[in-house]
């Protein structure tokens, strides 16, 4: 098991109570889906376990939160505190809007304060800054001027996410400016579907680059337009995650349940009346957040699914093996006996 969190690499923490999983201060678990995260303190993403522990953390977790005195439980949702300072999240049958609160509530909060913290630390900074020079040169219009393009050239060109495709390639490199230029399309089918259309920019390995602004565009689609939505959408957040709009998201993912009904209807119906059709910049605050929402699932699913087949294919490999091996336990001739009596018991 990994020890830092997969998305802000920040430590995830220890626990001396689940032997099989000694990481995180603060685990959820889902019996009946089969799930188990690890919820990072810093940014409060849900890191997915992998599967290899997984089930044995699970009945480790139940047995230790049903031992647990100290807890809050509600029909779907139960919270245990243990002494050790573990805390363990119970998901039951829960509702969405419910589980989705849970999950999301304290990791969107979280990025809201930290993203108006830096806002109001930059906006004192420029102040200050304003109000020096004016002293020193006399000219306000001529400071603004200045910083105004400090700001620019810094969205345009700090890498402000960085992933890789499935499907192969240079990671997608974006910036800021970069970030907003990105859309939702439709894909012609069959079958019809949608994609993230992001621009070219690869090849750049730090944080910072020179070069003109990108005119090639990149339409992601299946695995890498979901993995693309979890890594624009929390650069355009700035300030969006308020109870409200958390609630708000919440309506709008119960409404629609899949991604890509949602998809389409932010495509469409969210875009200032078509003249800025699909632009993820261009939504409001509960939409993108719902895009979030469903984007994370949606990833983890297909995590699932790549689970499954692997202990699909683990499975018929052992179960070969062991038809092998029975067969070189026995004698040759003992399968054809066993018919041989199964027709005399028929007749």
């Amino acid at each position: 098991m990994y020890h830092t969190c997969l998305y802000c690499t920040k430590d995830l923490g220890t626990n001396g109570i689940l032997e099989t999983l000694p990481v995180g201060r603060r685990l959820a678990f889902d019996a009946a889906q089969g799930r188990l995260w690890v919820v990072c303190p810093s940014c409060a993403r849900w890191n997915l376990v992998p599967f290899d522990t997984r089930l044995e953390t699970i009945d480790a977790c139940e047995r230790v939160f049903r031992d647990t005195r100290t807890r809050f439980s509600t029909d779907n949702i139960g919270l245990a505190r243990i002494r050790e300072g573990l805390e363990l999240v119970r998901i039951g049958p829960a509702l969405r809007p419910e589980f989705a609160a849970w999950r999301y509530g304290d990791r969107f909060a979280s990025r809201r304060r930290r993203n108006i913290v830096i806002g109001a630390t930059a906006g004192a900074a420029l102040v200050g800054a304003m109000i020096g020079l004016q002293v020193l040169a006399g000219s306000v219009g001529g400071m603004q001027f200045a910083i105004q393009g400090i700001l620019r050239a810094h969205a345009r060109h700090r890498i402000t996410t960085r992933f890789v495709r499935e499907s192969g390639g240079e990671p997608l490199t974006l910036s800021r400016e970069d970030v907003k230029q990105s859309r939702l399309q439709r894909v012609e089918g069959p079958p019809a579907t949608w994609g993230l259309s992001v621009p070219a920019r690869t090849g750049v390995r730090g944080r910072w680059f020179r070069g003109k602004k990108v005119t090639d565009h990149i339409l992601l689609t299946g695995g890498d337009a979901i993995a693309g939505l979890g890594h624009v959408l929390p650069v355009i957040a700035g300030t969006a995650g308020s109870r409200k709009q958390v609630r708000g998201a919440v309506e709008l993912v119960e409404q629609h349940l899949t991604l890509e009904s949602l998809v389409t209807r932010a495509r469409m119906e969210w875009s200032d009346h078509g003249r800025n059709l699909g632009r993820l910049a261009k939504l409001g605050a509960e939409p993108r957040l719902a895009l979030e929402m469903l984007a994370n699932e949606d990833a983890e699913r297909h995590w699932l699914e790549g689970e499954l087949r692997l202990l699909e294919r683990q499975w018929r490999e052992a179960d070969n093996l062991a038809a092998i091996a029975d067969g070189l336990a026995m004698p040759g001739d003992v399968d054809s006996q066993l018919e041989a009596l199964d027709v005399k018991r028929e007749r």
